[in-house]
């Protein structure tokens, strides 16, 4: 950045650039299996969309329910099961081997992604006679990144899960690649998994260009007698987000190359599942195949104008006021690949939504000072603040808050605020049209048995499942649909916060100590008609505990098709936590100055009343989607500093966990340590020039494994990627 003045103008230009290479889930052992530090498919979580295909039919001659895969791989014997029917070319059939002949897709994720991201930024600030200015400004950014997954597992059948016409799909005896010599339909086959290695992985490329632009004009008044300041103020931004898909496929094709064979016509190619890893040639993938291309926008304006003064001088003080106006409005749209929002792709499927809305909003704030330099009250002052706002959407509300700060001597402050909050929904959670994801769940009516307990079984099998226990889980990922909601209501909050400062003058200048503070801060937060949809996991343990299963459908065999889980207002959060922090600088040493910080964070509780009855997440971690809640956190910095010379040393730490999605299995606590040492030389450029090295997790920790979690074993809300993190840096600055 750079900047210069000029006949009363200020100007500032500046750039930036940032690369970041790709980690690969392949290259920790945390995230080289789909469980955590595993080293082969035993460990579970692998995929019944196996590289030879896993493939459930119930044969019409022989009336036997096969669960098989392309006898072609590994060491065990090859048999066919189907004889007499024939097999095509030279492969045979054996048994679907769990966990041998499952996929693992665990090294195929990134676990950090490459991303090149370039800004500029520019502003003119213009000063005018009678205390006016102008200040114009502008900023760009453009983002390119990409994400990779392991190639598409094509899944198809009743118990499939897709949530599209993949679950309905025949398989014509036409086909030249049916070995069965009968149709695949509803009633011969449940489940075909089919991983489609030959396509590669797939793979995600967004660009993302976002534009700020704003103006501001202020300026002074004076008023009765005494100076009033006021800003107007004008913003637009823009959001353009561009997403390139590749490795999906178009189901409607994969239908008509898997139905009859005389329906096949035109650039239509027979498309082969049943002929093991390395059979679906490129013309078949060519004839399926597609790029999808999603696209979004949102877009800000905004205007505001506010002004600022004293009403009147108190004997403590000044009265001040503050008080203001504002207007804005949002809109955003999503735009999917026609094939996708025509429900035809066999990945996530995806609709498009868009909205807006306008808010206007009026606010005030009040500064009271009440007492000054008096006994026990060396300051004692309140504060009184309101607004008054509406929305489009939302109709219109009112918010207020207060607060109270108290220094009963000078080296020691009170403070204390209530407030109420107020958020609308936002234009996804209003007008989204709706998207799946897959969650990883296990499924409690797996495997019934007579050791389930009765009010269990009885349940599942109210819900869908056979009651011969003959149902078995085949993914530990099941489809989630979550859906925007137009009559969703505003959230609504009420917080209290209180403090304490204490900087003891008896510990400052001393042999030991130049100063220390002390600061404890508490806060209760709860949110009411909260907007979100309920953890799929709480989901699943209500249907078989209590029989609420109406978002639950199943197929015939007792596989999830579905989980509907729309955003509601059907929820609240309450939490309290507790804030704990300590500074001390030393004096000037003969070795040195140093200093030290410490912060301390206390998870007293955090209450998910999302589902009934509420849940308790501190000390837990949530799973899908990643996020636990620590009940400890502290970070805890030493510094030093002699002449050209500094170093610090920083420990991180993060308290135990229970992953609750998983048996209530324990994530161990963590404590990270990083170094850094800079030297700033004196003699060259005056010290403007500053180099520093540094490395992150010295130690090389462990990132503790979460089974539960969305992808890569672990949470990323909490936890660094596996590994040190070493750095270099030269910064120059005048």
């Amino acid at each position: 950045s750079y900047g210069w003045n000029g006949s009363g103008a200020h100007f500032v230009v500046g750039a930036n650039y940032t690369k970041q290479e790709l980690v690969s889930s392949a290259d920790r052992a945390l995230s080289a299996f789909p469980a955590p530090y595993a080293t082969s498919c035993a460990a579970g979580g692998c995929s019944s969309g196996a590289a030879n295909g896993r493939i459930d039919i119930h044969d019409p001659n022989t009336n036997q329910d096969l669960d098989l895969t392309v006898g072609n791989v590994g060491a065990t014997p090859l048999y066919n099961p189907l004889a007499p029917h024939t097999v095509s070319g030279s492969n045979t059939f054996r048994d679907f081997s769990s966990p041998g002949d499952r996929f693992n897709f665990g090294p195929s994720n990134y676990l950090l992604t490459p991303s090149e991201r370039f800004g500029a930024f520019a502003s003119w600030e213009q000063d005018f006679a009678d205390n006016m200015s102008l200040r114009l400004r502008v900023s760009y950014a453009d983002r390119r990144s990409a994400n990779q997954a392991a190639p598409l597992p094509l899944f198809i059948g009743q118990d499939a899960g897709n949530g599209t016409i993949l679950d309905d799909t025949v398989i014509d005896a036409t086909n030249p690649y049916n070995p069965f010599g009968f149709t695949l339909n509803t009633s011969t086959y449940s489940f075909i998994g089919r991983r489609m290695i030959e396509a590669g992985p797939r793979h995600f490329q967004q660009e993302v260009q976002t534009w700020d632009v704003g103006a501001t004009l202020e300026g002074q008044w004076n008023l009765f007698g005494r100076d009033w300041y006021w800003d107007a103020n004008a913003t637009w931004g823009d959001n353009v987000a561009a997403q390139a898909f590749t490795g999906d496929i178009n189901v409607a094709k994969v239908q008509q190359a898997l139905g009859p064979l005389a329906g096949c016509t035109g650039a239509c190619v027979p498309l082969n599942l049943f002929g093991g890893l390395g059979t679906i040639t490129p013309a078949m993938l060519q004839f399926i195949g597609y790029t999808e291309r999603n696209s979004s926008e949102s877009e800000l304006t905004d205007f505001t104008f506010n002004i600022t003064g004293n009403l009147a001088d108190l004997p403590a003080g000044p009265l001040a006021v503050a008080t203001g106006y504002e207007h804005r409005r949002v809109s955003g749209s999503f735009n999917p690949d026609p094939v996708t929002e025509a429900g035809l792709t066999s990945d996530i499927p995806a609709h498009s939504g868009s909205g807006s809305y306008d808010v206007d909003e009026l606010y005030a704030e009040l500064r009271v000072p009440i007492l000054a330099n008096q006994p026990f009250a060396y300051m004692l002052e309140g504060s009184l603040a309101g607004r008054v706002f509406d929305y489009s959407t939302s109709g219109t509300d009112s918010t207020l808050s207060a607060g109270l700060r108290w220094r009963p001597i000078e080296e020691m402050l009170f403070r204390a605020s209530w407030g109420q909050g107020f958020r609308a929904p936002s234009i996804g959670e209003l007008f989204g049209g709706g998207s799946r994801f897959d969650a990883t769940i296990n499924d409690p009516c797996d495997n019934l048995s007579g050791s389930t307990p009765i009010n269990i079984f009885n349940n599942c099998v109210a819900n869908g499942v056979p009651n011969d226990g003959s149902y078995n889980q085949r993914n530990p990922q099941l489809p989630v649909f979550v859906t925007g909601t137009s009559s969703l209501k505003p959230e609504t909050s009420d917080s209290w916060n209180a403090g304490f400062v204490w900087r003891p003058h008896f510990l400052e200048n001393t042999g030991w100590s130049d100063n220390v503070t002390f600061e404890i801060n508490y806060a209760s937060i709860r949110i009411d008609q909260a907007i979100q949809a309920q953890d799929p996991n709480t989901v699943m343990t209500l249907c078989v505990t209590t029989g609420q299963c109406s978002a639950i459908t199943r197929s015939a065999s007792g596989a999830v098709r579905g989980i509907d889980d729309p955003l509601t207002n059907g929820g609240f959060v309450k939490t309290h936590a507790l804030d704990f922090t300590i500074n001390w600088t030393s004096p000037d040493w003969s070795l040195g100055r140093f200093s030290a910080s410490s912060n301390i964070n206390h998870l007293i509780d955090f209450i998910d009343g999302s589902t009934t009855p509420a849940v308790h997440r501190e000390g837990t971690e949530r799973g899908s989607p990643s996020q636990g809640y620590p009940e400890w956190k502290a970070q805890t910095t030493v510094n030093w500093d002699y002449q050209d010379w500094g170093a610090s040393i920083t420990n991180r730490y993060i308290s135990s966990l229970v992953e609750t999605a998983n048996g209530n299995s324990r994530i161990p606590s963590i404590s990270y340590w990083d170094l850094q040492l800079r030297w700033a030389p004196s003699h060259i450029a005056d010290g403007h020039l500053q180099f520093a090295l540094g490395v992150n997790n010295i130690t090389n920790e462990d990132t503790p494994g979460c089974f539960s979690c969305d992808v890569n074993n672990m949470d990323p809300t909490l936890y660094d990627i596996p590994g040190r993190f070493g750095y270099a840096r030269i910064a120059y600055k005048h």
